[in-house]
């Protein structure tokens, strides 16, 4: 990470130990940021700049966050960048590409997430949209701006651009709804816990409903939906003028589920549901997720103890993904600057230090 002087402005996301701000411990960068190095550089000084270009000649790939109304100014301009390095990968990531009528607009998390559309469906039908916690607009901006650098790179042509705009990453996130709107002609709308942009005939439950002590996601086994009926101790259930409409008939379903699922623990529902191989699963709590009550992702090794920067250590989340011969790499978060030693020589980092550059 190339980080102003500063700091990225991710070092001062929360939450952070004991509530103390620290740009060496925040949560976000912590996680996000393992496996990075860090360089702290003054971009938009002609000294900086020159450090910055030294370092994109010997560069595979260059991703750029900064708003398009900020290029010229930190001298960063991607097509300049692609002229002056024509091997180098250029990614940009922007709130609205780098093209069409709101290239120049400014965004932020929650109007992106509108704008893709998003905001649409999330909440009940008769109150206001509700958003999904944190940044999940810029992290599927950042899935995508990934997946379009290894594309590009496995296209073995060297100085392509990579485009990422974060209100489309939103969208192509929400590709059912408007496929729904598509070939039904009917606008996906807020429905609370069950599924959007679904007629009547669609198969029910896919929803999350309270339990004797918490909520589980009841989910029918959509080639024997009957067997909900077997569960729940509902012939009802069985019954084929609901099993026509079950979505139509979403009310009477969940009131049908409610006795047994009030008097059931949770854990108890989903062990009942899966011996009869139908998908439900308990509603967990980010705490209990690392309690791992039953053990899983201790088995799979998910959780590792990783060092903090303040001492001692915390758990973070291990592989998101896992591949047959090639290891996880298990890393840290970098430290402001970590990387400048690597800058010049002992003389010219001394010379940028106090000229405030490096």
């Amino acid at each position: 990470m190339v980080e102003p002087l500063a700091g990225s402005p991710i070092r001062r996301r929360g939450p952070f130990r004991e509530d103390v701000p620290d740009i060496e411990g925040g949560a976000a960068h912590l996680h996000l940021n393992r496996r990075k190095g860090s360089i702290r550089l003054d971009i938009g000084g002609s000294a900086g700049r020159r450090l910055l270009e030294g370092m994109l000649s010997e560069a595979d790939v260059f991703v750029a966050d900064v708003p398009l109304q900020r290029w010229d100014g930190v001298g960063i301009d991607p097509d300049g960048v692609g002229v002056r390095h024509p091997g180098l990968q250029v990614c940009t990531i922007t709130p609205y590409g780098r093209e069409g009528p709101k290239s120049n607009w400014l965004g932020s998390e929650l109007t992106l997430y509108a704008a893709g559309g998003y905001l649409r469906i999330g909440g009940e039908p008769d109150r206001e949209p509700v958003k999904a916690w944190g940044e999940q607009g810029h992290l599927q901006a950042g899935l995508q701006a990934a997946l379009g650098i290894v594309s590009a790179m496995y296209a073995d042509r060297g100085g392509q651009q990579v485009d990422t705009a974060i209100f489309e990453a939103v969208a192509f996130l929400l590709g059912g709804g408007y496929q729904h709107a598509w070939f039904s002609d009917r606008e996906p709308m807020r429905n609370g816990a069950r599924l959007v942009g679904f007629g009547p005939g669609h198969l029910y439950p896919s929803t999350i409903r309270p339990c004797l002590d918490g909520w589980v996601h009841a989910h029918c086994n959509n080639r024997y939906p009957e067997a909900m009926a077997v569960l729940f101790d509902e012939p009802r259930l069985a019954e084929p003028d609901l099993l026509a409409s079950l979505m139509g008939r979403a009310d009477e379903v969940d009131e049908l589920m409610a006795p047994m699922l009030m008097r059931t623990r949770r854990r108890e529902v989903v062990k009942q549901a899966q011996e009869l191989r139908i998908p439900f699963t308990e509603v967990l709590a980010p705490s209990e997720v690392m309690a791992d009550a039953d053990g899983h992702h201790g088995s799979r090794d998910f959780w590792q103890s990783t060092p903090h920067p303040r001492g001692g250590e915390y758990r973070a989340p291990g592989p998101a993904v896992r591949f047959g011969r090639t290891a996880w790499a298990e890393g840290v978060a970098p430290r402001l600057g970590h990387d400048n030693e690597s800058l010049g020589s002992r003389e010219e980092r001394v010379r940028w230090r106090r000229a405030g550059v490096a």
